[in-house]
C-alpha cells in the first residue's frame, strides 16, 4: 500500500511496479487502496494502470461506469469481507489526507470506539477542512422584505420557543451549515 501511494512525488514507474507486484501476489488487500487513491488522479496512464490492476485483482472493469472510482467504491462496499485493507490502513489514510490538509489527519486519530468504523467508506469530500464557510448569524428579514424569494422556493423552517425563521435552500446550498440563535437557543442547521 505504501508503494502504491505514499507521496505526491512518486514516479509512474514506481507505481506500475507496485501494482504489478500486488497483482502477481494476488494481494487483494490492495483493492481498497487502489480504489481510494484512484480518485486523486486524472492522468490517463495512471488511471489505466489502476484499471488493469483492479481488473486482475477483482475480475471487474470499473471503466464501464464512470466515474470509475465511484463505481469501484460502490462495488467494493458490500464485498469488504473479501477485500479487507492491510493492517496499516489507518496510518496510510492519515498520510494521504494529511497531504491534502494536515488538519484532516485529526479526524482519523484513534479514539475509543473508532475501530467499529469502516474506514474504507470514509472518503475525502473534495473540500479542504473549513473550505465551505458556514452561514453565521445571517441577517433576518420580514416576509415582505424577502422579495427575492419566489413562492415556490424551498426553505428550512425552524421554530423554537415561539420564534420562527425560514432558511432558503438556495442560500443554504453554498454554505451547507448555518449557526444562529433562535428562541433564545443556539442552533446549528446542517444541510
Amino acid at each position: 500500500m505504501w508503494r502504491i501511494f505514499s507521496t505526491t512525488d512518486q514516479t509512474f514507474e514506481a507505481l506500475q511496479l507496485a501494482l504489478d507486484d500486488a497483482v502477481a501476489a494476488n494481494d487483494v488487500s490492495q483493492v481498497p487502496i487502489i480504489v481510494e487513491i484512484m480518485r486523486f488522479s486524472g492522468a490517463p496512464a495512471v488511471m489505466e494502470a489502476y484499471r488493469e490492476a483492479l481488473k486482475e485483482l477483482t475480475g471487474q472493469d470499473f471503466w464501464l461506469d464512470p466515474p470509475a472510482w465511484n463505481a469501484a467504491m460502490e462495488w467494493l462496499g458490500p464485498r469488504r469481507d473479501e477485500f479487507p485493507p492491510p493492517d496499516e490502513y489507518l496510518d496510510w489514510k492519515v498520510n494521504i489526507l494529511g497531504l491534502i490538509d494536515p488538519r484532516m489527519a485529526a479526524f482519523f486519530s484513534a479514539v475509543p470506539g473508532s475501530e467499529r468504523i469502516d474506514l474504507t467508506e470514509a472518503v475525502w469530500g473534495g473540500v479542504r477542512t473549513d473550505g465551505i464557510p458556514d452561514l453565521q448569524f445571517a441577517p433576518t428579514l420580514t416576509p415582505d422584505e424577502a422579495d427575492y424569494l419566489d413562492p415556490r422556493d424551498r426553505v428550512f423552517g425552524v421554530s423554537i420557543n415561539g420564534e420562527h425563521r425560514a432558511y432558503p435552500l438556495r442560500i443554504m446550498n453554498p454554505h451547507e451549515m448555518a449557526n444562529d440563535r433562535l428562541g433564545g437557543e443556539p442552533i446549528a442547521l446542517a444541510y
